[in-house]
């Protein structure tokens, strides 16, 4: 099967029928040229030093960046900001002049710690019989927001837009292959999550086993960067996401159980019509401003990122203007395009810190399970239960830890008895926000969200 070469533009989308099964898509020229100027990622530049193997594990993942070190031998991607909208209605203004409409949708990242590139960064690499939980979720976003008003009954009010994360383990996940004539016995490994239950009128999809809300208001807003009144760059920021989601394991031949993936939906709160302008990169003025969303991605020029094995299936996706109304591409597409399909692949960068209990190549229960919170949320200067089970009689020491990963209070471990046990959390002093609850023991460690009004 020749691999072919589509851009996202209107005369090529009209033409599809003109080409082969399987396509490679192209990232506008000018999208590129639009650099991220800086970020406050906490995570830059730092490096993740090896471990030695134990019975349990914590550490950060970046597969971009262990892509690069392994297999692009320390090659770097290049970096650029791709914006995503709810429908194929917003027009971007190029630098020539010329318009062309927002054709992402939906982006997401599928997540395989069985991936060998783990290794040139000092990560641990996974079997599929090691369960783990995703801890927290970091990514950089850009949220340009031109509108802070707008009328709503007769009142002028703030604007408050929406993006939404959904989670996947293996049940939600759907892997997949296709092949190019020139190596037709030679199959491209990807995933997606469920295509069936993405939904064309939410852009959600229902096979997530959590999704959670961020409402982005003018304290959230990044910065648009101008010379000689023309958009040059962006300012964006890293963002970190508490999680606490289980990938599961098994212990029989299916590679793919311990898959994670997540996705990036964004709803603004005041929609475009047909042909309204979101950014013009040739310095013209438009009188109708809108908030834009989007996120770092990064790719080579005609690097393609090619998968082979069922257990190394770390790519990016995405929902396009050609499967965002339900469309199927080349008879097999439906719903999101894998990362690798474009002429040059498109990678997401993003960091997850996942926690292990079991490095060895057996499956193993955790003694501690069931945790629940109440209240939760839970107001300052007041008290929840942390209630949880144990398997047997063990130790058990909770820690409190902010968006950073900072320790703000931790309760000296106590001895507890098999069955059902609880502990006081006191929030007494503690800032209004988000927070990760974590239980330490021998037997297993668990962890979960804790939110502060």
């Amino acid at each position: 099967m020749k691999k072919s070469y589509l851009a996202l533009t209107l005369p090529i989308f009209c033409s599809l029928s003109s080409f082969a099964q399987i396509a490679s898509f192209d990232i506008p020229k000018e999208q590129k040229n639009i650099h991220q100027g800086k970020t406050t990622f906490v995570l830059k530049g730092k490096t993740l030093q090896p471990v030695r193997r134990s019975e349990s594990y914590s550490s950060w993942y970046n597969y971009t960046g262990a892509y690069e070190e392994s297999t692009l031998l320390g090659q770097k991607l290049s970096g650029y900001v791709s914006f995503i909208y709810p429908d194929t209605t917003l027009y971007t203004v190029y630098a020539d002049g010329t318009k062309q409409k927002i054709g992402f949708h939906v982006f997401g990242n599928m997540f395989d710690p069985k991936d060998t590139n783990f290794l040139g960064v000092g990560n641990q690499v996974l079997t599929r019989f090691n369960p783990y939980t995703v801890d927290s979720l970091a990514f950089t976003q850009f949220y340009i927001r031109l509108l802070d008003k707008t009328i709503v009954a007769g009142k002028t009010v703030d604007v408050v837009d929406t993006v939404y994360i959904q989670y996947f383990d293996f049940t939600g996940i759907k892997t997949g292959g296709y092949t190019y004539n020139a190596t037709p016995k030679l199959t491209h490994r990807y995933a997606t999550p469920n295509t069936d239950k993405f939904s064309t009128k939410s852009l959600l999809n229902s096979a997530a086993i959590r999704t959670d809300t961020l409402l982005l208001t003018a304290s959230e807003a990044d910065s648009l960067v101008y010379e000689n009144g023309t958009p040059k760059s962006f300012i964006g920021r890293g963002i970190q996401i508490p999680v606490n989601v289980k990938a599961l394991s098994t212990s029989g031949a299916n590679g793919f159980s311990n898959l994670f993936a997540f996705t990036v939906v964004y709803k603004p709160m005041v929609k475009c019509v047909l042909g309204d302008t979101g950014i013009a990169y040739d310095g013209s003025k438009w009188t109708k401003k809108y908030n834009s969303y989007g996120v770092r991605l990064a790719s080579l020029a005609d690097h393609s990122q090619e998968i082979f094995s069922t257990n190394k299936i770390n790519n990016m996706f995405a929902s396009n203007f050609q499967l965002r109304y339900g469309s199927i591409l080349f008879g097999f597409l439906k719903s999101y395009l894998p990362g690798t399909l474009f002429a040059s692949s498109i990678f997401f960068p993003n960091f997850l810190k996942i926690s292990t209990l079991n490095l060895s190549s057996q499956n193993i229960q955790t003694g501690i399970s069931g945790i629940q919170v109440y209240p939760n949320p839970v107001s300052n200067n007041s008290q929840t239960d942390v209630v949880f089970m144990l398997s047997s009689n063990a130790s058990v020491r909770l820690v409190l830890s902010d968006m950073n990963g900072r320790v703000v209070s931790a309760i000296s471990a106590k001895q507890f008895v098999a069955g059902t046990n609880s502990i006081v959390v006191n929030t007494e002093g503690l800032s209004k926000g988000i927070y990760v609850l974590t239980l330490e023991s021998a037997v297993g460690r668990m962890t979960s969200k804790l939110t502060i009004n």
